[in-house]
This record gives C-alpha cells, structure tokens and sequence, in this order.
C-alpha cells in the first residue's frame, strides 16, 4: 500500500491552481468547480470539507491545490456528506468561513445535521450542491431546493461561471449577515461549462482571523435546554416564528431571522427586472436557465415584448419584484431546472395578490417537467404565449430527433459496462458462478451505489434492488429477518463502506443476521474521478501522508463470524473462499481486494493521467 497505489488526481481539465493565484482584475478561463472554488478564496474560507459526488467533486481538487499555497486553509475529503458538513458547522461556529460541496443526493444524507444546525444560527457556513436535471450522472433527478425550504436556509442559483465565482463569495456575506448556512445550487449543465471569469481580491485578512468559538453562547438543541428555557428556545429558533420580538442568538437587529432574512434577499441586487418597452408578457428564469431564456428571447426577436426577471435567489423570493412583475403584464412563463419549485412559490405569492398575471410553465404543460431546459423548451412555450412562430434550426431539430431515437429505440446500446479488466467485474463473475452452482434461483442480491452497480445488467444480472449508499447491507438484513428461503447476498465497495457501510454492518451483526457481505475493494473512489478514502493511498485531499484503515481489521472488530481477503483476478482462490463463506451461518464478509483497473494503468504511466 502507499506509493504503489498512488496516482494522480483525475480530470484536471475541470480543476487547477490557477484559482489560487493572488491576480485581483485579471481574467482566467475556468471551469465552474474552479469557479466555486475561486469564489470561496476570495471570500477568505478556511475550512473545506466533501465526499465525492458528481459534479462538483472537481472543486476539491482546486481547493486543494490552494491549501498547499496557503498552509492555514483546511481541505479534506470526508468519509461522508453529514460528516463534511458538520466539520464544516464545527468550523462556522469557531468563527471562520466553511464550506460544503456536495452532489444532490448528498443532501439527502446531511439533511439531519442542516435542519437542526441551522437553527444554531452559524454564520460564514456555505453548501454548493449540484443538482442533475435529466439524472445524467446520478440515481435520479432531485431538487435540492425542496430541502432547503424544509431546513429553512436561503438558495442562491447563479446564471453564469462569473456569477458562480461573485455569488459563491457573496453567500458566505450573506451567510454572516443572517446567520444562517447558504445554498449555492448549481446544476449539471452549468457545471460542466467553462468561460472567461474576472477574478476578484483574495481576503487572506478574513481567512487569517484568530478563531472564536464562543463558549458562552447556547449552541444547544432540544433537550440539552434546561427545561425553564426549552419551551421558548425550541419554538423561537424556527425560521418563521411569530413570536414578540425581543433579543436573542438568532434575531438580527429588531427582526426575527425570518423576517430579516426576507428583507436582505428582497433588496439585494442579483436579482435583476428588466420591461420591453411594449412588455405585457413576462418569464421569471431560474439560474442556469436565464441564459437559455434570454436566447429564446432574442431567437424569437420579442426582446420589447417581454419583461425578464433574472432570478438568482430562488429562496426565499424576493417579493418586490416578483410582484412587480406579476402586476404589470398579463402572462408569466416560470422557467427552471428539475421541480417546479419557483413556480409554486410564485402561485403561492399571488394568492395574496389583488391582480396578477397568469402563470404559465411545468404545472400548465407548457414546460417539460423532467430533462433539462433548453433554449427550444422555453421558445415553444414563449413563442406560444405570444402567438409566435419558433422555427428551431434544422440542425438543432436533426440532434433532438437523434436524442429521441437514442433513448426511447436504441436504448440497449447505452446500457452502462465494467471498464475492460475491471476487477469488480471478475468479482461478479466469481460470486455469480458459486451461486449458480450452489442455489440456482434461490439467491438474492442486494447491491449498493458505485462502479459495481453495472453488477445488475446483463451477463450478470447479479442485482436485485439497490438503493441508496450504505442501505444494501441494512435491506438484505430486513429481508433475511423478513423469512426469506433465500441466500441473502449484500455487497458493498470500500468507499461506500467507509461512507455509511459500517454502522450497517454492525446492526446485521448485533441482530443475528444471517448473510454474506462481498466488499469490493478497487482501492480508491473510482466512480467519481479515483479519490482518496480512508482506506486507500494513505494521503489526504492535499497529498499529505496518512493513516491507512484496513477493512479486514475494522470487520474483525465487529465480530463478525467469518472474514477474508481475496484476489478477485484469482478465480480459483476466490470461488474456493465464497463457497466457505456461504456456507457459515451468519455474518460473513469476503473482501475482493484488487486495484482499479484504469487506476492501475494510470499509475504505470500507461494511459493519460
């Protein structure tokens, strides 16, 4: 282990140390992840903290290549999201300017830690989470905005790379203002775009600030509040209280933070109105969405017709100009990536509206409610709207016409496949021969979220439900307890493990579950650019030497009631120790321990790093 499993960070295209460099006016062309990253030196953070998730894992990588610059910035790849984030709280509440980048369904998992810290009022605490409309690169698409409401934090949705880089900066003023965490949400196809960004001053006097962790004050929740106070704090601490307005941790000034919080997004200047000189119709255009709007406007040629509403903070909203807007014309098209959740919000403010206009978009049809918005979406919608004609080029309809037979009549061909000599497939191959041989039909397999969850397509077909990261040991658990005749066969990788794996694991141990854990570990985060985890390389995000955990180790800690460590390249050796394992009654865990295959050439130089 160490030095021979070490490589180089992956797809560097989409990160670098250029946004490090202390050039205040000068522009670079980068990547949104380096613009995230970029935004967040200047804003003077200290703290970061990220497991990986596409497609904002690149941010990291820029990050830490500026740690090394600046030894006083921390950067670490968390063994989870709830465990980034509440590193990143521990930081807000010492004091200094933390950060969180996650993919969507990360949010999912730090969901607990964001409602209940958020009432803690952190300030400089800011998430950038990736939202994937069209599920391109995740399970499904989720909005993450809905969460956000739920925990009651502010969402910030840029509409250009420039614009990641200012309002990733301005989230974390924003953040101390209110004392609330901030919600930077960036969606795939702004993502992956790369533009000529201005960089801005480098605030090294705010990352340099001496930590404070006030020991005075009551970071306490629920009933860690002696009780003459629980009634009071527990219900005050919400983001709508109605309470008398008296002082307290989380007011601002003379206003509850509810209150306050509406005030400052209703006044700041990101959100921009513009009218057409002959304007009666209006779009409302959600973030990424405001540049293909602003196409369909000006292909359509009603720039006069129309007014614009740039939307940047898409909760809460702010009033005053959706209100103006929906007074002074007679249509309004909501256009935004994923859910209708602006448009709701919108229906929900005109309810209160003596006139407004109709509201147009995902809950009337006339946007698609799933897929990405393109330019075309919006300019049949708008083109409608206005009793206009939108003619999309040829060209533009020949590639829809493409997409079209690609997904919904070729579909087979773009069935996900192992690498070639993947050595997670050879494990598959393993395990699914010995349960051929041994029960036929009569096996069911769990799996998990990584590189081996192509285990469940064909030849293999080695799956028979997968969930969410960590869930497949805890379902094959509560499907054996359920009285399944079945073998029960749960596997697992060994970043997965380390992510929500292991408190899995011990439960099937402590409740008598009787299955065969198969871990496969490829040595590395390989489904999302071949990161460092506590198991693997031995380094950290910024290539500092560390402890290697061994899974064989931590599994025997859990008692469980037979384990070992095979070569999955070694066919023999591997159905042999399968057919012992299956045979135990039990717990068993087999460990399928082999170098991921592309990470393996990369290190020997032989393809591209």
């Amino acid at each position: 282990m160490g030095k021979e499993t070490y490589a180089p960070p992956t797809f560097l295209k989409w990160a670098s140390g250029d946004v490090a460099k202390d050039y205040p006016g000068k522009t670079f062309m980068i990547s949104c992840n380096e613009a995230i990253a970029r935004g967040a030196i200047e804003a003077g953070v200290k703290v970061v903290a990220a497991y990986p998730g596409s497609p904002l894992q690149y941010t990291i990588e820029s990050l830490a290549m500026a740690a090394k610059i600046y030894p006083s910035m921390h950067v670490e790849w968390s063994s989870n999201e709830k465990v980034a984030y509440d590193v990143a709280l521990g930081a807000a509440m010492a004091g200094v300017r933390a950060l969180s980048p996650m993919k969507q369904l990360g949010m999912n998992v730090v969901i607990d830690s964001l409602v209940q810290g958020a009432n803690l009022g952190p300030s400089g605490l800011v998430l950038a989470v990736g939202d994937d409309p069209g599920a391109l690169e995740t399970e499904n698409e989720m909005d993450t905005r809905y969460l956000a409401r739920y925990a009651e934090v502010p969402v910030i949705e840029p509409t250009s790379i420039q614009e990641v880089k200012d309002y990733t900066f301005q989230a974390f003023e924003l953040s101390e203002k209110i004392k609330l965490p901030v919600v930077v949400r960036i969606t795939t196809g702004l993502a992956y775009q790369r533009a000529p960004v201005t960089f801005g001053e480098i605030r090294h006097d705010i990352r340099e600030r001496e930590t404070s962790f006030d020991k005075n004050r009551r970071w306490l929740l629920g009933d860690a509040f002696p009780w003459p106070m629980k009634p009071f704090g527990a219900k005050h601490m919400r983001f709508h209280d109605e309470l008398p307005v008296r002082e307290w941790e989380n007011t601002v000034g003379s206003l509850p933070k509810a209150r306050y919080t509406e005030k400052v997004v209703d006044e700041l200047p990101w959100n921009t109105l513009v009218f057409g000189r002959e304007a009666r119709f209006g779009v409302i255009a959600v973030g990424e969405c405001y540049q293909e709007a602003m196409e369909a406007v000006k292909f359509l040629g009603v720039k006069e017709k129309v007014a614009v509403l740039k939307l940047v903070t898409s909760y809460p909203l702010p009033q005053s100009k959706v209100a103006e807007i929906l007074e002074k014309t007679e249509k309004v098209l909501v256009v935004e990536q994923i859910e209708p959740f602006v448009e709701t919000e919108v229906r929900a403010f005109s309810a209160n509206m003596d006139r407004h206009a109709k509201i147009f978009g995902k809950l009337t049809g006339d946007i698609p409610i799933c897929n990405e918005i393109t330019r075309n979406m919006i300019g049949r919608a708008l083109g409608k709207m206005l009793n206009v004609a939108f003619l999309p080029r040829e060209e533009e309809e020949r590639i829809e016409r493409g997409k079209n037979l690609l997904y919904r009549e070729l579909f087979f061909i773009n069935v996900p496949r192992f690498c070639p000599g993947c050595p997670e497939l050879a494990a598959g191959f393993a395990l699914k021969t010995v349960c051929n041989e041994l029960y036929g039909e009569n096996v069911t397999f769990i799996g998990d979220v990584g590189c081996y969850g192509m285990l469940a397509v064909p030849p293999l077909n080695a799956s028979h439900a997968n969930l969410s990261m960590g869930s497949g040991i805890s379902m094959a658990s509560g499907i054996y307890h359920a009285g399944s005749k079945d073998k029960i066969i749960a596997y697992i990788g060994d970043s997965t493990f380390f992510h929500s794996g292991m408190s899995a694991l011990v439960n099937a141990v402590y409740n008598k579950a009787n299955l065969l854990l198969y871990v496969l570990d490829n040595r590395t985060t390989g489904n999302t650019g071949h990161q460092p985890h506590p198991g693997a390389f031995g380094i950290t995000a910024t290539r500092e030497p560390t402890k290697i955990l061994d899974i064989e180790e931590i599994v025997k800690s859990f008692q469980v009631d037979y384990v070992k460590v095979v070569d999955p390249y070694n066919f023999e050796e591997t159905t042999k120790t399968l057919r012992e394992a299956l045979e135990v009654e039990g717990v068993a865990v087999v460990i399928a321990r082999q170098t991921c295959a592309l990470l393996a050439q990369r290190i020997k130089g032989l393809i591209a790093k």
